[in-house]
């Protein structure tokens, strides 16, 4: 994470001492802005080792002004002097190049509490910067919340704050906060960078936080919706979520049309097709020559590639000619949930989506029906189908283990994979 040099203060927070007895702090705002800041007042002693401070400042005598801090330090009776006193230590050790100096000085300076209110979000982000690049990761996650409490417009504030908490263990409060300064931002009509989905993408997943790994990369998806995105956000979710069974074949399904599949491991459509091979074998042997056209497949070193190749193609003639009986077996009497859903699947493993959905929707009408299975298989015939309306009103619907594949589904209808 980038966070602002340290050098940069000198010329952002830096202040001057005037030889008088009273002076106006660089911090103030300017008349026209605002009405002016009352005078501060410092006592003799330490009006004139601040002054004398600065001359030495000002010839590059770095120990002489620390010398004459000190003594100001030393002296100081009100709050005025310990305020001023610890903004001059500070210009001394941004000067000297002193860093541990600097933020000593810096939290000196905070802590007074003198601070305009109009200053803090600039002290507390530079607080948070020095505390970062320290590894002080418990401290930073303070500071930032006091910066954008206190109306930081640092752009960045958000990452900075959630990477912060990340590093300091806390993966559920770093995905909660870059989600809310997303949304502030999407509300605001200003572009989320893409790093911040991919950061909160990676943090949610370390920490297995399923659902806001879902949440936070349905809307990547939807601001970023490039196919590698697809890729790393269903293939994440399917390790994250530990699918197995028809949830798992639900997202390679997904992750097909999505031409995410297309850039994955060999080992992906291996699973596909094993998933299926016995039950829906055209289904098993296109996505397998899919795989072996993308060059993904290479049949001489995946066994089972070939075994399930020379076993179902076999199979896809006679598989295909059943498919007029098992119509009508779905609309007979004996027919259940199973039956139907499976011959759906059957015309889906085909391509033949409509037929498919009209099973699935025969199948809702079942006993024991399991409507989040049936909703999410109709969806996706519906969508490939070119319904899209009636697809999203089924994958709407879907509850259960199958319902944040859905969740991709309809952020899939509005944003196609590029």
């Amino acid at each position: 994470m980038k966070v602002t040099s340290r050098y940069a203060l000198l010329a952002a927070l830096g202040v001057s001492v005037a030889t008088t007895a009273g002076f106006t702090p660089a911090f103030a705002k300017k008349k026209e802005e605002a009405a002016a800041a009352p005078a501060v007042k410092l006592s003799d002693d330490v009006r004139k080792a601040l002054a004398a401070a600065q001359v030495a400042l000002g010839k590059n005598d770095i120990p002489g002004a620390e010398a004459q801090v000190a003594a100001a330090q030393a002296a100081s009776k009100t709050p005025d002097d310990t305020f001023v006193s610890a903004q001059i230590a500070l210009n001394v050790a941004i000067k000297g190049g002193d860093h541990a100096k600097q933020v000593a000085a810096l939290d000196a300076v905070i802590a007074t509490g003198r601070v305009a209110d109009a200053d803090k979000a600039k002290y507390y982000g530079y607080q948070a910067d020095f505390a970062y690049q320290d590894k002080n990761y418990r401290k930073a996650e303070q500071a930032y919340q006091n910066a954008a409490a206190a109306g930081s417009t640092d752009p960045d504030i958000g990452a900075k704050l959630a990477d912060s908490q990340a590093r300091n263990g806390n993966a559920a409060g770093s995905v909660a906060t870059l989600q809310k300064f997303i949304d502030a931002k999407i509300a605001a009509g200003q572009t989320v960078p893409t790093e911040w989905y991919a950061r909160g993408a990676d943090i949610a997943s370390r920490g297995k936080l399923v659902e806001p790994f879902v949440n936070i990369t349905t809307a990547w998806l939807k601001a970023y919706p490039a196919k590698q995105n697809w890729h790393d956000s269903l293939f994440i979710y399917r390790q994250a979520a530990a699918l197995t069974g028809d949830p798992d074949l639900d997202l390679l399904r997904l992750a097909r049309y999505a031409g995410a599949l297309q850039i994955s491991a060999q080992s992906n459509y291996v699973d596909y097709a094993l998933a299926v091979y016995l039950r829906y074998p055209n289904e098993a042997v296109s996505v397998l020559k899919e795989g072996i056209a993308a060059g993904k497949v290479n049949t001489a070193t995946s066994q089972n590639a070939r075994e399930i190749l020379a076993l179902s193609e076999p199979k896809i003639a006679a598989d295909k000619a059943s498919l007029k009986g098992a119509d009508a077996a779905a609309n007979g009497s004996k027919a259940t949930f199973k039956s139907v859903l499976a011959t759906g699947d059957v015309y889906y493993g085909y391509g033949q989506f409509q037929q498919a959905a009209d099973m699935y929707k025969i199948a809702l009408t079942k006993s024991g029906a399991d409507a989040g299975v049936a909703n999410l298989r109709m969806g996706m015939a519906l969508a490939q189908s070119g319904n899209k309306d009636a697809a999203k009103a089924a994958f709407s619907a879907v509850s259960g283990p199958e319902a944040n594949i859905a969740k991709y589904w309809l952020v899939l209808l509005d944003h196609p994979a590029v």
